[in-house]
């Protein structure tokens, strides 16, 4: 991500790593602008009341309303507007085919412009006029958290990076948040790798949520028999990574991790090992690099990089194989032509999706109360295939992944999934060592 500041451009950096399956470390790192911690200032209210959960605003005759609370303005412009992009083109979808028990569905999308108190009197303003909060991404949802708390009626369904706001009762998410990782594609990795997986360097982008999530799949890898030679914490704003390259060599590194941090710093790394005519027997990453600009600015040396992510290729690779890419791609088309998709807008699509799945359950006369409830019973979900599959009711992340590779400057399926859409061969585990499955 770039950022403006006194004629000057400057990288924030956002670390995509493992959320829930495949990228949940995204921080950010500016001045003193920074995500409160939510724990401290958000608490559980009692039950919904009755008259709470009967509720339909935002419902007339002809549509339902629905808001976001997304970053599109401030330092960043256009941050996340992949997510709203999503909502809104999924709802697209839906009303093309009549819409939802024949009610149109309506976006209502706010911009928090990098500003914690405007997420939460947004949050305010989406209780007094919407049904439920669908698809937002801020990485101030934490100030919104305590408005959420005190309204248990209101549906949020996001993607959530704060721990507070996630484990709200009236927060479900299609990739929940839990501190760990997807075991499969380590496995597999050690597999095919066994030397290397004792030789392994790592650069975690230095945010409060990207070390956290670090924690977590370092204790999980370990578990594995992982062992790190090299760990660095990188400033958002590092462009020049030689002296790791140097590092890593000079350690004797053998594998070399890209998941903790953004594209762009894993660019960059990949470009300094060329420079110094050095390159690890393996690069793994288990989501961040599958970005249609990461290829381009690596160069060459990203041939060879494997991926495992608990998505599908959506970004066109998948359509012939999984129908749902291809619509997910052909409605961003339609809906925001020009606008390249990316995991932001992914998670948008699929909260819009898990949303209406609910919507649909709740029948002819929709209510917060109804809505909630239909959530609660949603015991697997998948987007239909974009990703694979997981427990929103319960809380639970996916341990599926598919496998990719960069080849030829292309991302193209490999490994024990090369065939089949999904390896559910191993456990998600979490920080504390409990395995997690959710079956295909």
């Amino acid at each position: 991500m770039l950022l403006r500041s006194g004629g000057k451009v400057r990288r924030i950096g956002i670390g995509v790593a493992t959320l829930s399956v495949f990228a949940s470390g995204v921080g950010v790192s500016f001045g003193t602008a920074k995500p409160a911690t939510a724990a401290t200032i958000c608490k559980v209210a009692a039950r919904p009341s009755k008259a709470a959960l009967s509720s339909s605003v935002g419902v007339s005759a002809k549509q339902i309303r629905v808001g976001n609370i997304s970053i599109v303005s401030g330092p960043v412009p256009g941050l996340f507007q992949g997510a709203p992009y999503g909502v809104s083109a999924y709802f697209a979808y839906i009303n093309s085919k009549g819409g939802v028990h024949g009610r149109k569905l309506v976006l209502d999308s706010y911009d928090d412009g990098f500003s914690g108190t405007q997420n939460q009197s947004q949050t305010s303003a989406v209780v007094g006029r919407d049904l439920a909060m669908v698809g937002s991404f801020s990485l101030f949802d934490g100030y919104g958290c305590p408005v959420l708390a005190k309204n248990p009626a209101v549906p949020d369904v996001s993607v959530s990076l704060d721990p507070a706001t996630n484990a709200l009762p009236n927060a479900y998410s299609p990739q929940p948040l839990v501190p760990g990782a997807a075991t499969a594609g380590y496995a597999y990795m050690k597999k095919l790798y066994p030397k290397a997986v004792g030789h392994v360097a790592n650069l975690v982008s230095n945010t409060d949520s990207a070390l956290a999530q670090w924690a977590g799949q370092k204790s999980t890898m370990e578990r594995l028999g992982y062992r790190f030679d090299y760990v660095r914490n990188v400033s958002p704003v590092e462009t020049n990574f030689t002296t790791d390259v140097i590092n890593m060599r000079n350690k004797g590194v053998q594998m070399v991790l890209l998941t903790d941090g953004d594209w762009q710093i894993f660019s960059a790394l990949v470009k300094a090992m060329g420079q110094q005519h050095w390159r690890p027997k393996v690069m793994f990453s288990a989501g961040p690099v599958y970005d249609q600009h990461f290829i381009k600015a690596a160069g060459s040396g990203a041939n060879g990089i494997w991926l495992a992510q608990g998505a599908s290729l959506y970004l066109g690779q998948d359509a012939k194989r999984i129908p749902a890419v291809a619509t997910f791609d052909t409605w961003m088309r339609k809906t925001h032509p020009g606008f390249s998709p990316d995991l932001f807008t992914l998670y948008g699509w699929s909260s819009a999706a898990l949303f209406v799945q609910a919507l649909q359950a709740a029948g002819n006369t929709p209510t917060r109360g109804k809505v909630l409830a239909a959530l609660s019973r949603i015991n697997k979900f998948s987007a239909s295939g974009l990703l694979a599959p997981s427990n929103p009711a319960k809380k639970i992340p996916a341990n599926c992944v598919v496998f990719a590779q960069i080849k030829n400057g292309n991302f193209v399926r490999s490994g024990p999934t090369s065939k089949s859409n999904l390896d559910c061969s191993q456990p998600y585990v979490t920080q504390r060592g409990t395995k997690l499955w959710v079956r295909p």
